[in-house]
């Protein structure tokens, strides 16, 4: 049996009234109907549900609200219409005309903003290695202006001046004023003004006026180096080659003395590179040029070494050649100073060598050759006789050379630093002489006095003077008269590496 409505089927028991699966009350039928295919419904989004108390916005209102704003426009509109044109002579009327906008910085004056940062200290020597001694930045706000700049140090530099235009753009100058051409006296280390300034050109104002104390070390101190490079500074010696001083040329009249007495007559004159054919070896020529150098300082001069300590790694004090020659003593930087700076006037080309804790001076044979003799100016006193003089004037060819100053040959002291003295011109170092010198000729002559004219026998090595002389016999001749060669036994003895 089988429900009427549903098809499900019924339970035998007649007591059951109503169908299980449908509810329907029991109506039986013989079979089962036929399935009913049911169609699924279409998904539908649930209605929204409106909060309660909202009403709809009418169309009337939203013209209200459009219309109220163009109503205030337009009536604002017309009163001013009304207020300017149509008014009473109370009434404001706006200009037909609009003024130029003006603004506050063009009102403004041109402001310059200035900062000058300068050294503390100035070691003279170094004077001219020196960057700067003040550095000026400016720029000017509010439009340009002509300014001029001056920096110096009373009675040690000169006054520098300068005009300047300053606008936006930064200017930045590196200032270092040029040495007075007068004497100043720096024996000793001393604290000095540096004075700067700038002032308007145009209403002759003081923008800036300042000084600061700086410390001038004396004239005789010198800084090797830097903390980044110890050598730095080492070129800035040529500074001490006062060739044309007094005492120097002074030093070379002893020396054509001692020369003339060494050669017996035949050379009376330091020719330098000029070859006068006396000797068969135009080395003998440079070499006996140098011996009677260091035989001046030695025995006329009576300069003695100072065996006192030189180092590179620190300040150093050091005397000028001719503060060497007053004071009759020097360390090997000071001696070797003083024979090059007599080398240097005479032409001839001289290096200062700087091996390690010392300094010596190389003298080139001749020129191009590539040939020096190494010069030892600290044999002092130079006793007068062959192995002496070989020794304080020895020559080295190029391989000797290249071994001593790069510390690798057999003879050697080191590596070495080499200061040409030809460089001093390219470099701009100018000697200490008119600007630093204090000393004069009749200074010097007042503290040393006449100088002994003593002369030593010197031995008979070249066969010119006679046996039984007692000292060289000095004959004032010309060169033409004597024109005969001095014929010199170069012996392994007298130069190393000559034929």
């Amino acid at each position: 049996m089988f429900c009427e409505d549903c098809g499900a089927a019924l339970p035998e028991n007649a007591n059951v009234k109503f169908c299980p699966d449908c509810g329907a009350p029991r109506a039986i039928i013989a079979q089962k109907p036929q399935q009913i295919q049911q169609i699924q419904p279409v998904w539908q989004p649930p209605p929204v549900s409106k909060p309660a108390g909202s009403k709809k916005i009418s169309g009337a209102l939203i013209a209200l609200l459009v219309a109220v704003p163009v109503l205030v426009l337009v009536s604002g509109g017309l009163l001013i219409y009304f207020l300017a044109f149509r008014g009473g002579p109370d009434t404001i009327r706006l200009p037909a005309i609009l003024p130029d906008v003006s603004y506050t910085y063009q009102s403004k004056k041109p402001e310059a903003v200035i900062e000058f940062t300068t050294v503390d200290e100035v070691f003279p020597s170094n004077y001219r290695s020196l960057e700067s001694l003040a550095v000026f930045t400016g720029y000017c706000d509010y439009g340009t202006l002509d300014v001029l700049i001056e920096v110096e140090v009373p009675g040690f530099t000169q006054s520098y001046k300068q005009k300047i235009t300053l606008g936006r753009q930064v200017t930045k100058l590196r200032i270092l004023p040029p040495l007075v051409t007068g004497n100043i006296g720096l024996n000793s280390e001393k604290m000095a003004q540096l004075v700067y300034s700038v002032t308007d050109t145009e209403s002759g104002k003081l923008l800036v006026q300042e000084s600061k104390t700086i410390k001038l070390y004396s004239r005789y101190d010198i800084v090797w180096g830097d903390e980044t490079n110890i050598d730095a500074y080492t070129d800035n010696i040529l500074a001490w080659m006062t060739i044309d001083v007094p005492e120097i040329v002074e030093l070379k009249r002893d020396a054509i003395e001692y020369l003339s007495d060494i050669t017996g007559g035949r050379l009376e004159m330091l020719v330098g590179y000029q070859d006068l054919g006396i000797f068969d070896n135009i080395y003998v020529n440079t070499w006996v040029q140098a011996v009677a150098i260091q035989g001046a300082i030695s025995d006329i001069a009576k300069v003695r070494y100072n065996n006192s300590l030189f180092s590179m790694d620190a300040q150093q004090r050091v005397l000028l050649p001719a503060d060497v020659l007053r004071t009759r003593s020097g360390i090997c930087v000071e001696t070797s100073l003083l024979m090059a700076a007599a080398l240097q006037s005479m032409g001839m080309h001289c290096m200062l060598l700087f091996p390690p804790g010392h300094a010596q001076v190389a003298l080139e044979a001749w020129p191009g050759t590539g040939d020096y003799f190494l010069i030892e100016t600290t044999i002092l006193p130079m006793a007068a006789d062959e192995d002496t003089w070989n020794r304080a004037v020895m020559l080295m060819d190029k391989d000797e050379w290249l071994g001593y100053i790069t510390g690798e040959g057999s003879y050697t002291l080191g590596l070495c630093y080499i200061v040409d003295c030809d460089l001093a011109v390219k470099l701009g170092i100018r000697a200490m002489t008119a600007a630093l010198l204090v000393l004069c000729q009749k200074e010097v002559k007042a503290q040393i006095g006449p100088k002994p004219r003593t002369y030593v026998r010197l031995p008979q090595i070249w066969g010119i003077y006679p046996a039984s002389a007692a000292k060289p016999v000095m004959k004032r001749c010309s060169m033409a008269a004597n024109s005969a060669r001095v014929a010199l036994p170069l012996g392994s003895n007298t130069f190393p590496g000559l034929p």
